[in-house]
């Protein structure tokens, strides 16, 4: 009699704010699709934007020149995920924020006007989110992105209001440019402000200001995006190591340095974390911390980012996830320096992307 009592149960009249609840414990995006299919009612409770906070997936390197496909690894689940779009087919692909990636494609054309008939360059960029198609164009330029520089957009989780990157500026020189969502133009920097030479790891942008470390001394500039000016300079705290990275930890700004461990076996990497400190009558300065508290950090070869571990099912605080050159995805423990390397079926990992199905509005 119970079976059939249960049998005979209208599943879709759950209380609305009971399937809220359950929804928001769907950590893995395909059973929180599944749940939303299950009926209208269960459908119109869960908006599809109330996605819960899903912990980063892998991506998968493309194959030059750029196929029309995207292979993701979810670690937490062990699926693998496949997006086709003939968009992507050509399309250099950068960096992730708030589920949105950067986009380049290349057109060229011949400048007519020329008694030689150059080759000309135009860029055409956009945010776009692999999941639900969702793109934002950007302004087209006259230069494209470097093959090691990265872009920096909105943080994750908060609407931002600068794309900035680094760029090859008409052949002549590496210069960096930023643009403002829902503007035609692109704002460069002056030479002499970013520093001549190849752009970096070090670059990241809060609060309106920019921050660049400088690759050979480990000296930060710090600039204001509003003006332009230098705002101040942070002293290296560190000798020139392998890479650089400044992270954004709910307000907190992070500079995490990486180097080769040679005390490790396998000659793997080790990182310093140093936290931007504004107490006390000094200058701003960096400190060392060996606690990040409730914080993850996730590092790839386009930068970095931090989430809060107790919002995301799976993600071990205090720890760093880094995928190392395209090969091995690993987990860092940063209060003992414990290393645990984490499965994936890729044979080149290339970054960390944040699972959205959230539209990117522009200000």
């Amino acid at each position: 009699m119970e079976a059939e009592k249960a049998a005979e149960r209208d599943w879709s009249s759950l209380a609305p704010e009971l399937l809220n609840l359950i929804a928001k414990n769907l950590s893995e995006i395909s059973d929180f699709i599944r749940f939303r299919a299950v009926c209208t009612p269960w459908r119109l409770s869960t908006p599809i934007t109330d996605l819960p906070p899903q912990f980063p997936w892998i991506l998968e390197r493309r194959a030059y020149p750029f196929e029309p496909h995207m292979h993701f690894y979810s670690t937490t689940s062990s699926k693998m995920y496949a997006f086709h779009d003939p968009k992507f087919m050509g399309q250099r692909v950068f960096g992730t924020s708030q589920g949105h990636m950067l986009s380049e494609f290349c057109a060229q054309t011949t400048n007519q006007a020329s008694t030689s008939h150059d080759t000309v360059h135009t860029y055409q960029f956009s945010l776009f989110n692999p999941l639900n198609n969702h793109e934002i164009t950007l302004p087209a330029c006259d230069f494209g992105l470097y093959s090691y520089s990265y872009w920096i957009g909105p943080q994750q989780y908060q609407i931002g209001e600068y794309v900035v990157r680094g760029g090859y500026f008409n052949h002549r020189g590496y210069q960096l440019a930023f643009c403002c969502l829902g503007q035609d133009n692109w704002c460069k920097f002056n030479s002499e402000n970013y520093c001549d030479g190849c752009p970096d790891f070090g670059l990241f942008h809060i609060k309106r200001m920019l921050f660049r470390v400088d690759h050979a001394t480990g000296v930060t500039y710090v600039f204001d995006l509003t003006t332009g000016n230098l705002a101040y300079v942070l002293p290296s705290v560190k000798d020139p190591v392998e890479n650089y990275y400044l992270v954004d930890a709910s307000g907190h700004i992070l500079i995490v340095f990486q180097c080769f461990d040679a005390s490790d076996d396998l000659y793997d990497y080790c990182f310093h974390i140093y936290r931007l400190d504004f107490s006390g009558s000094s200058s701003p300065h960096w400190v060392k911390v060996n606690n990040i508290g409730n914080h993850a950090l996730f590092i790839d070869l386009d930068g970095g980012f931090a989430l809060e571990a107790s919002s995301f099912v799976g993600i071990k605080a205090n720890c760093i996830y880094y995928i190392e050159q395209c090969s091995w995805v690993k987990r860092i423990d940063i209060e003992t320096g414990n290393k645990e390397l984490l499965q994936c079926p890729f044979k080149e990992p290339e970054r960390w992307f944040v699972p959205n199905l959230r539209h990117l509005q522009a200000q």
